[in-house]
């Protein structure tokens, strides 16, 4: 329990600090054609439809070298000092926690796709491959990029599906409807901008998958190693 409110604590204080960044709704008051270079990389990495998701993997321990005076890992990824037990007559170092950090961004959002279009028009075109766009937006879907803003220590391939849970898909996006399973992932890009876009339904047995008028969606990822959830609140706007 114990080890469980603490992850808790250390993912809410870095979505705190990730949700501060953002403090302007420039995109209300004022046309794509007008967003700078700055604005448009806000788009595609913090905004309503662009989440960072903080997400705690599996505990190591921390290289003694990198361990301050105070008992805290100088090493970023790791979020919590050491509290030494005794086992045994022996000093045991409880192990820190290994943090990542995910991207997830509903790619539909004609505001998304404003804001690569807005880069390519200001001759920034390497920072919008950097940022992973997706390699197509059908009409008939709805696409989600997830890439890896910061990578966990020791965690191997950050994409690696789990395979143990045989009720649900690994993958899924949760709406007031139901629970949707992509018909189609595709990775792209290699090292910092590798990403995986999932292309779910806009239409399920004949009907929408999302209210068109506004609808909250929750993405879930269940890794081999991690659980990346991430909920948008959409407007009728962003649902076209």
């Amino acid at each position: 329990m114990r080890r469980a409110l603490r992850i808790a604590t250390v993912c809410g204080l870095l979505w705190v600090a990730v949700v501060a960044v953002r403090a302007d709704d420039f995109w209300k008051r004022k046309p794509p054609s007008q967003w700078t270079a700055d604005e448009a990389l806000q788009i595609l990495g913090n905004s309503p439809w662009t989440k960072q998701e903080p997400v705690a993997t599996s505990a190591v321990i921390c290289d003694p070298n990198d361990i301050d005076a105070n008992g805290n890992c100088r090493d970023l990824r790791f979020q919590f000092p050491r509290e030494p037990k005794r086992r045994r007559g022996r000093e045991i170092p409880n192990a820190h926690f290994n943090v990542a950090i995910y991207l997830v961004r509903w790619d539909s959002a004609p505001e998304v796709a404003a804001a690569f279009a807005r880069l390519e028009a200001l001759g920034e075109r390497a920072s919008a491959v950097f940022r992973s766009p997706p390699p197509r937006r059908p009409a008939d879907r709805y696409v989600i990029t997830m890439n890896v803003v910061q990578p966990a220590k020791d965690s191997g391939d950050p994409f690696a599906l789990r395979a143990d849970n045989k009720e649900k898909e690994p993958v899924r996006l949760k709406t007031s409807r139901g629970t949707f399973a992509p018909l189609e992932t595709l990775r792209s890009g290699v090292g910092a901008d590798e990403a995986l876009h999932f292309f779910f339904p806009r239409m399920q047995d004949g009907r929408p998958i999302l209210d068109s008028r506004g609808d909250t969606a929750e993405f879930v990822f269940e890794g081999k190693k991690v659980s990346v959830k991430s909920k948008f609140s959409l407007n009728a706007d962003s649902l076209r």
